[in-house]
């Protein structure tokens, strides 16, 4: 598969200075050679970070021509609309999450804590607060909920 291939020429990069919390969250590639690579950062990902792993990846790419000579290349950082993989829930801590379990329950509270195992959400209504822990082997997908402040007038 042309993504087990990709994924050394990736990692090697993140062993260069500056990269070194990188990671991969997803890599695709269709069947019209198109490959896109969502990477993240413990630091959070800059333009140029995604400049330089695209230019790495744009490299292999030309040399092995194992898409042929056309392709098209995306880098970039997930988006919200991916699931967390897990490295991503410590950088999420303190906001608002939907996870869905696979009991196919919802539950959406406050990222509180994460540990090896799981995580912990502070669920709440109207009247009541209560902490949730949640393992990671229980978890189908995890989103952060995006809010947008209304400015007052």
């Amino acid at each position: 598969m042309i993504e087990d291939k990709i994924i050394p020429i990736i990692e090697d990069k993140f062993t260069e200075e500056g990269f070194e919390d990188c990671y991969i969250v997803d890599i695709i590639v269709s069947k019209n050679s198109k490959v896109v690579v969502y990477m993240d950062c413990d630091s959070g990902v800059p333009i140029r970070k995604c400049v330089s792993v695209s230019r790495r990846i744009e490299h292999y790419l030309d040399e092995s021509l194992i898409l042929g000579e056309k392709y098209t290349l995306e880098v970039s950082s997930p988006g919200l609309d991916k699931p967390l993989v897990r490295r991503q829930y410590n950088k999420n801590i303190g906001r608002e999450l939907k996870v869905k379990l696979k009991e196919e329950e919802v539950i959406k509270g406050k990222l509180i804590s994460v540990d090896e195992n799981g995580i912990e959400l502070e669920e709440y209504d109207k009247k009541n607060r209560k902490k949730i822990e949640l393992r990671f082997e229980d978890i189908l997908e995890s989103k952060v909920i995006v809010k947008f402040n209304k400015k007052k007038k």
